[in-house]
């Protein structure tokens, strides 16, 4: 399998190599970068005490039932119906895959982030995108995505706030495509990292 140039990763790599050293990065999504001891100066009382305690093991591949059960209850869901996984590209990548049948198509949306539309094309699944444009503050147009929705397609993704843009799907857009996909059994993702 060959993926195609992952331009952001190239872009990351001249910044984390700049000379002289880039003082403010405004394009990135990371923190700071700290030490171990400047992190755990961070902690109060006994914070640091309980956390110098806690055991480091593997756990159950779903999550703990603590941390699965909190999910379930802020998204009104049961424990049994949330998967917890490292982060949203572990996600969208158990996604791909269970899209990847032959003649499978998903939409996504164009700009966004370039590993979506890589991953899909790699595994063989057809991409369509559907354009956020400047002129219309990058603001999905439902008519559009709609329209590119057939029998073949594995998955609609969003993504609120949108990567790039920053533009935000307002919640009656949400629904209106959930309920559109519900009706064709289509997975409605929605990436909100």
């Amino acid at each position: 399998m060959e993926l195609p140039d992952f331009l952001f990763d190239r872009w990351i790599e001249q910044k984390h190599t700049a000379n002289p050293p880039i003082e403010y990065d405004l394009a990135s999504s990371t923190g700071p970068v700290w030490t171990l001891r400047e992190l755990l100066a961070l902690s109060k009382g006994d914070e640091l005490g309980t956390l110098l305690d806690t055991s480091l093991s593997y756990t159950s591949a779903a999550g703990t039932p603590a941390l699965r059960l909190a999910i379930a209850e802020l998204e009104g869901l049961t424990a049994d119906e949330v998967q917890v996984v490292t982060g949203a590209s572990e996600a969208l990548l158990i996604l791909f895959f269970v899209a990847a049948e032959p003649g499978a198509n998903v939409v996504l949306p164009n700009p966004g982030f370039p590993a979506n539309a890589a991953l899909a094309q790699s595994l063989g699944i057809a991409t369509r995108f559907y354009s956020l444009r400047a002129e219309n503050h990058f603001c999905a147009e439902l008519d559009e995505i709609r329209h590119l929705v057939d029998r073949d397609t594995r998955l609609l993704l969003v993504n609120s706030p949108h990567n790039p843009t920053g533009a935000v799907m307002r919640d009656e857009q949400m629904d209106s495509l959930h309920e559109f996909c519900a009706e064709r059994g289509v997975p409605f993702v929605s990436d909100q990292v």
